[in-house]
This record gives structure tokens, sequence and C-alpha cells, in this order.
């Protein structure tokens, strides 16, 4: 069997055309029906995600497609032009697909090396594939070792470690001043992308009350609803301040909302107890100053951009230790999908030449002597036919799997299928 990878991906694409590249959910069902339609017997999974479009194909190794027709294919599909897209395109064979495969699936080949979501978009991805009948044994072996190569990775490594975006390390912040959110009261200012994200991982990490105050009433509603919080008035946040013990801002403002003034006259109110803010505005929400009042801890938007740039440095940092992870395992697998590639031819040998000493026997049986003992030496004979079989064949088949996936094993199958006319053999089986 042969292994393909046709795809794009961020490092040979701009948006712009990994845009017009990428499939949805049901163009990739359509897909899967339409590549095992046009060639059956090859297998077929594609991953398709905002920063990648990858088809992954086995075939046997005289089969079809060929580079060229998935290429081809993956043009007329998408209704654009090859030559338009031909040069974002890779392509992949063999050990160095599996390769790519096991990087992909560990972070290593993302913008972010470590992130987890490739992972998921993977299991979907092939889960398509079985679904549609696409994947089968080749690709099922294939993408589960990826999915064991990217849990041994971040068991191992520090790859997949820490925060990698701000709204990530805002929350991190959060947990290590508070052991629980049980009880505590959340405050947000804002509505925006930002906003939602921080006050969705709060929610679920069992945020006491959450508040939510903006200048739109109708976008406070709407925030509020989806977090599981009620809505308050901008003009009402002195008194949301009074309460809270966690306030995470992100407002458009060109000036601070909120002041030393207001913290001060809040944290009066809450007899100085621990006040954690999360200023992650451009401009600043909060007065900087804010930050030197007693038991308020205040991070801006600095703060936390700096935790995520420690983060991806220490994460470059584990690259080299998950590299050789997926060495060992591209190895591995390699080494088992060669001897599989030649086992066929293998075990065709041996079948030719089992049945060659079969039918001599039989006809050396009607020749013999007939007496007492015949059956018992025509066991004897036949014993002895079997021992010399193996005998002669055993350093061809032990040479032939010692040399897998080189080229010249490809040379040394080729040529003993022709020598010994295995494929008609095949053929009369």
């Amino acid at each position: 069997m042969r292994i393909l990878c046709v795809g794009m991906n961020h490092k040979t694409a701009d948006v712009a055309l990994r845009e017009k590249l990428s499939f949805d959910a049901g163009q990739v069902r359509h897909a899967l029906g339409e590549l095992g339609d046009k060639w059956a017997e090859a297998e077929f999974v594609v991953v398709s995600t905002c920063n990648r479009t990858e088809l992954y194909m086995a075939r046997p190794v005289h089969g079809h497609p060929r580079e060229e027709e998935l290429r081809e294919w993956l043009a007329a599909f998408h209704a654009l032009k090859l030559d338009d897209i031909a040069p974002a395109l890779y392509t992949l064979a063999d050990t160095e697909a599996i390769r790519h495969l096991f990087t992909v699936a560990a972070g290593l080949d993302s913008l972010v090396p470590g992130e987890g979501q490739i992972v998921a978009q993977l299991k979907d991805a092939y889960a398509a594939g079985v679904e549609a009948r696409a994947a089968r044994t080749v690709m099922n072996d294939l993408f589960q070792m990826a999915l064991h190569v990217a849990k041994h990775i971040r068991t191992e490594t520090g790859i997949g470690a820490g925060k990698v975006s701000v709204a990530s390390a805002a929350i991190e912040f959060v947990c290590q001043i508070f052991e629980s959110l049980r009880g505590k009261c959340v405050l947000n200012v804002g509505a925006g992308k930002m906003n939602q994200l921080m006050l969705k991982q709060l929610s679920e990490l069992g945020a006491g009350r959450i508040v939510v105050v903006n200048r739109s009433p109708d976008k406070a509603e709407a925030l509020a609803r989806a977090c599981g919080g009620q809505a308050r008035p901008l003009a009402e946040l002195g008194d949301s301040l009074a309460q809270a013990d966690i306030v995470l801002t992100s407002t458009g403002s060109e000036s601070p909302i909120i002041t030393r003034k207001m913290v001060q006259a809040a944290q009066d109110r809450r007899r100085w107890r621990p006040l954690l803010i999360v200023d992650i505005a451009v401009p600043r929400d909060v007065q900087a100053d804010v930050g030197e009042l007693e038991n308020v801890f205040l991070y801006n938007i600095d703060d936390l951009e700096r935790i995520v740039r420690s983060t991806i440095q220490m994460r470059h940092g584990q690259r080299d230790a998950a590299a050789k992870i997926v060495d060992r395992h591209v190895e591995e697998h390699s080494g088992s999908f060669n001897v599989r590639n030649v086992a066929p031819t293998i075990d065709a040998l041996y079948r030719t030449m089992e049945r060659i000493a079969a039918e001599e026997l039989a006809a050396a049986r009607s020749k013999l002597t007939t007496h007492q003992d015949a059956d018992a030496d025509a066991e004897i004979l036949q014993r002895a036919l079997h021992r010399t079989i193996r005998r002669i064949l055993h350093p061809c088949a032990q040479n032939l799997r010692r040399s897998a996936g080189s080229d010249s094993a490809k040379a040394y199958v080729s040529s003993i299928r022709h020598l010994f006319d295995l494929d008609k053999e095949d053929q009369a089986d």
C-alpha cells in the first residue's frame, strides 16, 4: 500500500486561499462519498481546519489515485483551477506522510506549538472517514497511532502546558488567586468576544454569581443570559464593584471607566477583602494606580501577553523532545507498515510452492508401490517437502522483511512476482 498526503496549510497559503480550499462538515461527507465512488480500492480521510486542508489516502502500490489525480480532484471539487492552487500544495508519500500526520497531531505543525484543538479535529476527521466507509484498515491504524503519539507527547513533554491566549491567561490568574469560585461574584464590564470567552470559562468553573455591565443594555442582557448571570446598567458600576470579588473588563472606552476613587470606595464597603481586576482593554479601562491599593490585584493586557509569550517560548523549548518521540513512533509504524507491504508477496510465494509440492506429492503417490505403510510414507514425504520449502524460502522472506520500505525491496517484490508468476497465481486463487 502507498500512503499519500496532499494539502496546504498556514505555511504555504494565506487565509484567502485556505478559505477557498476548506471543507465544512457537509462537504467532507460529500467529498468522501465522491472519492469512494471514484477510487473504491483506496482509503481516505479529509482534514480541514482554519489553518490547513489535507487529504490523506492509502491505496495499492500500483493503484489509483496518483498524486496528480488527487490534486486535480481537489481543485475540481472546489471549482478552482489547479494552476491557481498548485504552488501552495504539498505532497508527502509513505514515511513522510506518516511523519507529517504525527507532527500535526502533536501540535508541532501549528501556529502555536502544542495547541490541543487539533487532536479533536483529527478525531472528527477520522470519524467522518469511518462513517463514510472511506477509512478502513490502513487509515484506522494510521490515525489511531497519530492520536496515540499526540497523547504520548503531551504526557512526556511540556508542549501543551500553560495558557496561550489572553483570555485563558486571565482565567489562570483568577484560579491562582482564588482556590474556588464558589460563592464568588464576578463583575464583567463589556460585551465583546474576549468577555464572552472569559465568562464562559468562569461559568464552567462554578462562579457563584455573574454580573454583566455594558453601555448597551441589550448586549448586557444577551451576554448575561448566555452565562447564567444578571445584567445591570453602567450607571450602577460603583455598586457592582462593591459586590465583586473578580472584575473582568474589556471595553472600547478611550479613557478609564474604573478609577482609583471608585475602587477605594468599593473596598471600604467590602472591608478590603482581596479584589482581582483583569483589564484587557486597549486603551486601559482601569487607572494604573488602582493596583497600588491594599489587597487589590490589577493585571492589564501587557501582563497577560507576557505570560502568553513566556508560555509559547517554553513550548518551543519542548519541540526537540517532542520531535524525538515522533521519530520513534514513525520508525515503529513505518516498519510495520512496510512489512505489511511485502507480506502479500511472501504469502503468495509460500502458497505457490506449497501448491506445487502438493501436486507433485499427489503424482508421486499414484506411482508408489501399494503396501501397508503407504499412507505413513506419504505423510513423511509431505513433511519433508514442507520443511524443504520452508528452508529454501526462509532466507528470502527474512531479507525481504529486513529491506521492507527501501527502494531495493520494491524491486525485489516486483522481480519475485514476475519470476514466479505470482500475480497469475493470485488471480487463479
